[in-house]
């Protein structure tokens, strides 16, 4: 490959490469969690969930100009990744021309192993199927790092190479703000060159850095226009701002639990043994004690990388952490390709190009995981969520991760039923979003406005130091009012179709008292005994969510599998006691038999009715 093409040109072949398998099996419908705000967001230029991503929505806009469909949105991440594997090709060079004093022909060798590791990896593919932050993140991630590399190995032009790998980081902090932690071991590598009056010129670096940063300043002035996503509408105050782009909130769950570092790190093996392939973690050893005696400056560069990446991400607990990772994968894959050059030297050099059968064993492996070209489940849920609403319905749920996301991308690109109002319970914990609510939608939170004014101030004062405001012993009033508010929003509509998701029946003490509930599909009917209401029924979407679930892959897919199973179930047997509708009975027994055979929820339907 050496002697065919030269190095930019490997590169570009390996990025269409790895673009053309993320395209091949990159997801065509909305997916789990931030992929439908994410994509509202970018297709409005609105505000998206904190920390803001103000470069990730600006670019993609851009790319929406094109087409708004989510099958395209999606191919976004799938660029950024392919870029990152390109990327990645010319960084190894870079490094193991660092350790190697020169160039050698066994350097193309490894330079593309690790770049097909990176880019198979189950981590990376599953960010480069669906429009996300993390693929971006990485993307500047890899990109800063070359640059940093190339001022390492060129004495005539490293400012200018300081001063592109200062504005690339800036950017990566303008997209995810998690990249300040890996300021400590950025630094450590740009000083590792010792170049007499290189830390008197810090502003090569610095400066570009905080051009990046300043494009944080897009999000108030574009929240004060009050586009359709304005999560946070920090245009409110200066407060409202530094709460959202520090990601405040997201706090509580920060080194909030011991036993998250355990389940972290345990995450974080199997994250790093997948992209090694396994056979990676001796040559990781080698390469990390051939680094560290070579060069130990830079090697402890890039090990206080991985330490500033883990720092932050072994100690945070949320469902989705594992692209929190990516820059200690990225490190770690750089000592692999250390220690593969360092054995690439006992080889023959006709033997070397076995090696590529180890980003080709990744693609085996990782294949069936990776592909997502089918995967229509949250599509499929969220039509048949809306498909079960009466016309101008309210639904009160928590579903983030499954419906409320995809529905703010259906209901605000795609204009799909804009007549029911979604509200996700838990945002009311933030003070935004009630009076976002009721710039969105008047009619339904102005009629419970005296019990949102009541718990406002509560909320205000917890949000600005949540500490204090538990020790104080005012958590019960808080949630009070809480319930209150919810409450009174049933009340004040029940001129319209009432609605609720299941996890909702017995999550807050108080809630809904007084209500009937009754099963319509993924929904829970709120009526008053008195006053019996039509309701449709409809099985729409479910083919989507068979064809996905029936095999689930992922924890989501087997989280949305028990609910939706659990909705089939508590809604034909609804329909069979309450109407004696075996043909409503037997079409969702159906259903639910095609997505699990063997399940409790399908036995107990088959024993009811043959």
């Amino acid at each position: 490959m050496n002697r065919m093409l030269p190095p930019a040109r490997q590169a570009l072949v390996l990025s269409v490469g790895a673009f053309v398998l993320y395209a091949l099996t990159h997801a065509p419908s909305v997916q789990y969690t931030d992929n439908g705000e994410l994509a509202a967001a970018g297709v409005t230029f609105g505000v998206a969930h904190p920390t803001g991503y103000p470069l990730f929505t600006i670019l993609t806009n851009l790319w929406s100009k094109v087409s708004t469909d989510i099958s395209w949105l999606n191919l976004l991440s799938g660029l950024w990744c392919a870029m990152a594997v390109g990327l990645m090709h010319a960084l190894v060079r870079n490094v193991l021309e660092l350790v190697d004093g020169q160039e050698r022909p066994a350097h193309t060798i490894v330079a593309t192993v690790v770049a097909g590791m990176l880019g198979a990896s189950s981590i990376v593919w599953s960010q480069a199927t669906s429009l996300e932050v993390y693929s971006l993140h990485l993307c500047l991630l890899v990109l800063t790092l070359t640059l940093l590399s190339r001022s390492l190995l060129d004495d005539d032009r490293w400012p200018r190479w300081s001063v592109l790998a200062g504005l690339s980081y800036g950017l990566m902090l303008a997209n995810h703000l998690s990249s300040v932690f890996l300021a400590p071991g950025l630094i450590l590598l740009w000083l590792s060159a010792a170049r007499e009056g290189q830390i008197r010129r810090w502003y090569l670096v610095v400066m570009p850095a905080l051009l990046g940063v300043l494009l944080y300043a897009v999000l108030p002035l574009r929240s004060a226009q009050e586009p359709p996503i304005n999560w946070g509408m920090v245009h409110r105050s200066w407060d409202a701002f530094l709460y959202h782009v520090k990601g405040t909130q997201f706090g509580v769950w920060m080194f909030s639990d011991r036993t998250v570092f355990k389940v972290n790190w345990r995450i974080f093996f199997g994250v790093l043994s997948n992209a090694s392939v396994w056979v990676g973690f001796l040559p990781l050893a080698i390469g990390v004690w051939t680094a560290l005696r070579k060069l130990p400056g830079r090697g402890l560069a890039l090990i206080a990388l991985v330490l500033g990446n883990l720092g932050i991400a072994l100690g945070y607990s949320i469902p989705d952490i594992e692209p929190y990772f990516l820059p200690s994968v990225v490190a770690m894959l750089l000592f692999v390709g250390i220690g593969l050059d360092a054995a690439a030297r006992r080889l023959p050099s006709k033997a070397l190009p076995v090696l590529l059968l180890v980003p080709a064993i990744s693609i085996g492996v990782n294949f069936i995981s990776g592909d997502r070209s089918n995967h229509r489940a949250v599509e499929g849920y969220t039509q048949w969520v809306l498909a079960n609403a009466e016309p101008n319905a309210v639904i009160i749920s928590r579903q983030w991760d499954f419906f409320i996301s995809a529905a703010w991308y259906e209901q605000t690109v795609r204009g799909t039923r804009p007549d029911v109002v979604v509200i996700d319970k838990e945002l009311f914990r933030r003070t935004w979003y009630a009076p976002y609510l009721m710039k969105l939608h008047p009619d339904v939170m102005g009629r419970a406005q005296s019990q949102i004014d009541a718990y406002m101030p509560l909320l205000a004062d917890f949000e600005r130091d949540g500490d204090a405001f538990i020790k104080a012993g005012r958590s019960a009033e808080i949630q009070a009012r809480f319930v209150e508010m919810l409450n009174a929003i049933l009340s004040a509509n029940q001129n319209r179709p009432l609605y609720i998701t299941q996890e909702l029946v017995s999550e807050e003490p108080g809630f809904a008292v007084g209500w009937d509930m009754l099963p319509a599909g993924p929904l829970i009917r709120l009526v008053r005994a008195d006053a019996p209401a039509a309701q449709r029924v409809s099985l729409a979407g479910t083919e989507q969510i068979v064809t996905t679930l029936s095999v689930p892959r992922e924890r989501l897919d087997s989280s949305l599998r028990d609910i939706v199973l659990n909705s089939l179930g508590s809604t034909a047997l609804y329909r069979l006691d309450a109407f004696a509708d075996t043909t409503a009975f037997r079409a969702h027994r159906s259903i639910a038999e095609r997505i699990a055979p063997s399940h409790p929820v399908t036995d107990r339907l088959r024993s009811v009715l043959p």
